[in-house]
């Protein structure tokens, strides 16, 4: 039966959403990412590998491994929680040495000489989690990004020309996604 016919089903909304970064707090404490800040991400995606196969004349394919996609998501740039800190400090908690001008950076012992890694950029950030809401705010579905981390953040652009809202896009790269419904699909389903 389709869903239109049933007063007690709705379709999935791509603006009922929230978007979740746990670790994302500021070295200072004084900053934590929101997620209401967040105005669009795209969900998971897989794609599987297929290996042909030729017997007599014909090519069959079977399939390979599961590669994951890159997760992109833009945030408002706000002024307080400060986007550009909390995502700076993540970069430092990932490894990276600040600034590499400083040779006295070395002598630090709260941060020892090395290079961004994966252990630490996935604590930086925490598994990523988006919120699929029903219209009632209750939780349809959830999504976890598995060792999530930052591959590319971009701090959006200033100009005089216009008006608009200062954004940050980010490239998250993962390991797997996992999804598990939420409480509100029975909420919606035929008596």
């Amino acid at each position: 039966m389709p869903f239109w016919t049933s007063a007690l089903s709705e379709p999935k909304r791509s603006h009922r959403f929230l978007l979740y970064f746990p670790n994302l707090v500021s070295e200072s404490g004084d900053f934590s990412y929101q997620p209401y800040l967040a105005k669009d991400v795209t969900k998971p995606n897989y794609q599987v590998s297929s290996t042909p196969h030729k017997f007599l004349g014909n090519t069959y394919y079977y399939p390979g491994s599961v590669t994951w996609g890159a997760v992109t998501a833009n945030i408002v740039n706000a002024i307080n929680p400060d986007g550009n800190q909390i995502l700076y400090d993540a970069l430092v908690k990932s490894g990276y040495l600040k600034p590499p001008t400083q040779l006295e950076a070395f002598d630090n012992p709260a941060q020892a000489p090395g290079t961004v890694n994966k252990a630490m950029a996935v604590d930086a950030l925490g598994n990523v989690v988006i919120h699929e809401l029903s219209g009632q705010g209750g939780l349809v579905g959830e999504w976890t990004l598995e060792n999530a981390f930052i591959t590319d953040a971009k701090f959006g652009d200033l100009s005089y020309e216009n008006d608009n809202l200062l954004n940050i896009s980010l490239t998250i790269q993962y390991d797997w996604a996992e999804y598990t419904a939420g409480p509100a699909i029975a909420a919606v389903t035929e008596p």
